[in-house]
């Protein structure tokens, strides 16, 4: 029996099965593949078939037998298959059109898996009886051609197969504030497109904690060859990589959170209230000037941002912000005189 055809009727015997399925009776349905050599090559010979379906996203598990159930195969079937999503015809035109955007990112490492799923969309909607005469979504998309960074391109694609098999990475990066490249070995827990650049979110052994690293800034990566079946890690419960990446530079976390209080002046005041929205911690009137208060993890992130505002944004705490401030005004003086 072919190997794809193998792995098929694997899947169907152990979807259509309500008990764990032991070993012996894996062999007895596939005589002339496990049934044919030792039990010792049988048993390796499953183990790489086990192997491949995981990798493909197939939960298969292996169930430890007690006095009250078997043991042997597994899959469970409320984690092989999600619940359908009933989506209005207008929420799936948006879907979609975000999708087909998304088509476009430079470098995407997802691009294949988006088109493919793309199209079943639009194959889908198409036959859908409430979607209306005016409602009509493409039949097909061709492949969008990835132009750009090809060392980024070629990062990614890394990143992705890493974080889908759990294995480690090493990284050699450009550290930004000490302007120099070092070796990182990482647990690589996904990626994230913030503002247009690629983040990868990672645990760093180096650090002992969970870091963000820039991929423009990874000057090369090798991906753990050992094991390339077995994990290398386990992905952290409750973990929500978009909240790990910073949305704006001065929450970049280079140092413990301080408060940063700074005045606004009109005509911009209540256009930097609703700049800054509820990652202010606090607003106060004075007079048609007003002075937020924020919580900030990159002080020198937050420099860029008060000038910005040429001349309207004043800083007024911490003493380290107002110096930063003064000294960048004075450069700009220089460089312009």
């Amino acid at each position: 029996m072919k190997r794809a055809e193998r792995l098929l009727d694997l899947l169907a015997l152990l979807l259509n099965t309500r008990r764990p399925v032991p070993f012996s009776e894996i062999r007895e349905a596939f005589p002339e593949d496990y049934g044919d050599c030792s039990e010792e090559a049988a048993l390796r010979k499953f183990e790489r078939d086990k192997a491949d379906l995981t990798d493909l996203g197939i939960p298969l598990e292996y169930q430890a037998g007690d006095e009250l159930s078997d043991e042997g195969y597994l899959i469970r079937r409320e984690r092989y298959a999600l619940p359908a999503v009933k989506l209005a015809p207008e929420e799936l035109a948006m879907f979609f059109l975000a999708g087909v955007a998304a088509l476009h990112l430079e470098a995407s490492p997802f691009h294949d898996d988006l088109l493919l799923a793309l199209n079943k969309i639009s194959w889908a909607a198409g036959s859908r009886e409430d979607a209306g005469r005016d409602f009509a979504l493409p039949r097909s998309l061709g492949r969008v051609p990835q132009e750009g960074n090809p060392r980024l391109q070629e990062h990614l694609g890394a990143l992705r197969r890493a974080i889908v098999a759990r294995k480690s990475v090493t990284l050699s990066y450009h550290g930004f504030w000490r302007d120099e490249v070092s070796q990182r070995r990482v647990d690589p827990y996904g990626l994230v497109l913030r503002r247009g650049a690629w983040h990868l979110v990672a645990y760093c052994h180096t650090r002992r904690d969970i870091r963000v690293f820039l991929l423009e800034r990874i000057r090369g990566l090798s991906v753990n060859p050992l094991k390339p079946k077995t994990p290398d890690f386990e992905f952290p419960e409750g973990l929500k990589l978009s909240e790990r990446v910073a949305r704006e530079p001065w929450e970049i976390r280079s140092h413990p959170p301080v408060r940063a209080r700074i005045r606004f002046e009109p005509p911009v005041a209540e256009a930097a209230v609703a700049e800054f929205g509820h990652r202010a911690c606090q607003v106060e009137q004075d007079g048609e000037s007003r002075i937020l208060e924020l919580e900030v993890t990159s002080l020198d992130g937050l420099v860029p941002t008060v000038l910005w505002y040429r001349g309207r944004a004043t800083p007024l705490s911490p003493p380290e912000l107002c110096e930063r401030v003064q000294a960048a005004w004075r450069r700009i003086g220089e460089e312009h005189a």
